[in-house]
């Protein structure tokens, strides 16, 4: 039995229909009129149908318009145009924004009508099977990205033409990463799908659920009347997930936090909307969790709030938006390329590259850098070893490390396991160690980095020459080099007690055998004096800025045989 809904306010039009599906399909139909799109929607609110026969030409259509809000709010119906128009152009768009077949009235019969609309509602099943495989989260069976945004295109086109206004909530689970790491994928799956369902029953047929991806989610809200009932709903969503989970014999308490902007209220561009709803539901992470907040001005991430910066850098660690660039170290007597720096660089999704200045001194207060410190050594390494197997030569690979980390006990463990995992020979890494950490010496520090040096990982004291110099430091450190500082370098040659300080450092690092290298090096002055005076290498945007592993391929080449002449 087909459920037959006809769109047209030609009254004749609509009994010939009438008579032509009674005459092809006998009683294996039902049959229902609008005579306009208003009288239409209360039809599709109110049952569900296998077919609509629509008519462009309404009074309160926009053509086009129409069939794609048919196609968008009640997907499930296969539709035909029936025109009193030959307009091929028409037929061929109408076909592009999901009408099965464009008909002209005066062209077909009872037989041609009975046989497009089965053909119609066959192709649209198929089309449905191969949509929903497309559009639609294969764990958790609601809308993905896609999807979203294709959802979020027209409900913004409807806001313009309505004046209307629609809010986004985005949702992220709080500590979803543990209940993987505790009790396997297959719990966290299912925590997902109870979410999801749970999700389902916040809101109506007009909205729109979401899995952006991992453990996010998001809720596109229609026809918003009032900030009330958004964080009603919000609540609501709040209160469904915090409902216990059994799932095979464990009882599992799951909390979220939401941000939630509403759009023109708080925006005046689109594409700020995801953006503002998950700045808001940072905040509501840096609250505790299980709770809602609604973007406000000042949110800004760009700005790095203290409150919120140790959270995002979690998510930016645990969600990839951490990347490594690469700066050259020259020898100054050969000109060949005999080291790379790892430099880490935080993408953010919405702000853009942010400095290390701008997020390394609070990931150092709070803690994280030491996995952080840990991802950069192990990037680093397998960058190293894809190099290689790209059939360039390894140059050493140097990362920072931070006291945090050089005060970890288990610090050696932790490098010679990356080692063994990613295959990288100890020779090829250098660690850098701040020079203020010379200041931290103990009986365990000095241990730790002479374990290292034990296993042929090369140290370096970074920024030397501005802070705690002492030569019993550098005699009771098992060093292998400095770097000198760059602030020392910038006035090198206009400043005489810079000029004065880095002929000492140099003296120094040649009588006690350590190499040294010249950070920041950006003129030819500045080389010449160096070299003049024995430093080993230099590294700086005389050579080349950082610059992303994929552009390393001419530097590496000439670290094994190629000389460099600056331009």
């Amino acid at each position: 039995m087909l459920n037959i809904l006809v769109i047209d306010d030609n009254m004749a039009d609509v009994r010939i229909t009438h008579e032509m599906l009674k005459e092809g399909l006998g009683t294996q139909f039902t049959f229902s009129h609008a005579s306009c799109v208003g009288e239409a929607r209360t039809y599709l609110e109110d049952q569900s149908f296998d077919m609509i026969l629509l008519d462009l030409n309404l009074p309160d259509s926009m053509a086009l318009d129409t069939l794609r809000e048919l196609r968008q709010t009640h997907a499930s119906a296969a539709t035909l145009i029936m025109s009193g128009l030959q307009d091929e152009a028409l037929a061929i768009q109408a076909v592009r924004n999901g009408a099965q077949d464009y008909l002209i009235k005066d062209h077909i019969n009872s037989h041609a009508l009975s046989r497009a609309i089965r053909y119609a509602v066959e192709r649209h099943r198929v089309q449905e099977q191969v949509t929903h495989q497309a559009h639609y989260d294969h764990l958790t069976g609601l809308a993905n990205r896609g999807l979203f945004y294709e959802r979020l295109h027209y409900a913004l086109a409807r806001c313009h033409r309505n004046d209307a206004a629609i809010a986004l909530l985005f949702l992220d689970l709080d500590h979803f990463k543990a209940i993987n790491d505790t009790f396997g994928h297959e719990y966290g799956d299912i925590v997902l799908k109870t979410v999801a369902n749970r999700l389902r029953k916040c809101i109506r047929e007009v909205d729109t659920g979401v899995r952006m991806g991992g453990d996010e989610f998001a809720v596109l809200l229609d026809e918003v009347v009032s900030v009330d009932d958004v964080g009603t709903i919000a609540q609501r969503l709040l209160n469904l997930i915090t409902q216990p989970m059994v799932i095979l014999d464990h009882e599992l308490h799951i909390t979220g936090s939401v941000g939630m902007t509403i759009y023109p209220w708080d925006c005046a561009k689109a594409q700020d909307l995801l953006k503002h709803s998950d700045t808001a539901m940072y905040r509501a992470k840096a609250q505790g969790g299980n709770n809602f907040q609604f973007y406000t001005a000042g949110m800004q991430t760009s700005s790095l709030d203290r409150t919120t910066i140790d959270v995002e850098l979690r998510r930016a660690l645990a969600k990839g938006e951490f990347l490594l660039h690469y700066q050259p170290q020259m020898d100054l007597r050969t000109q060949q390329i005999i080291g790379m720096e790892a430099l880490i660089r935080w993408q953010h999704p919405y702000q853009g590259m942010i400095s290390p200045m701008n997020f390394i001194p609070k990931a150092e207060e709070s803690g994280i850098i030491v996995p952080m410190g840990e991802w950069v050594m192990e990037t680093a390494s397998l960058q190293a070893k894809k190099w290689e197997s790209e059939g360039l030569p390894i140059p050493p690979i140097s990362v920072n490390l931070s006291a945090r980390q050089v005060h970890q006990r288990n610090l050696p463990a932790t490098i010679e396991h990356i080692l063994q995992a990613t295959q990288l020979d100890p020779q090829y890494l250098q660690v850098e160690l701040t020079e203020s950490f010379l200041i931290s010496e103990t009986p365990s520090t000095l241990a730790t980095l002479r374990d290292l040096k034990a296993m042929g990982v090369k140290i370096y004291i970074d920024d030397f020459g501005v802070g705690y110099a002492s030569l019993r430091y550098l005699k009771a450190f098992p060093l292998d080099g400095l770097k000198l500082d760059q602030s020392l370098i910038k006035d090198l040659d206009t400043d005489i007690n810079n000029a004065a300080i880095v002929k000492a450092i140099l003296a120094l690092g040649n009588t006690l055998g350590l190499k040294v290298i010249a950070e920041g090096v950006e003129t030819q002055a500045q080389v010449q004096f160096l070299s003049e005076h024995g430093c080993y290498a230099i590294q700086g945007f005389w050579v080349t800025p950082p610059i992303p592993a994929h552009e390393s391929r001419h530097w590496l080449i000439m670290g094994e045989s190629q000389s460099y002449t600056a331009a």
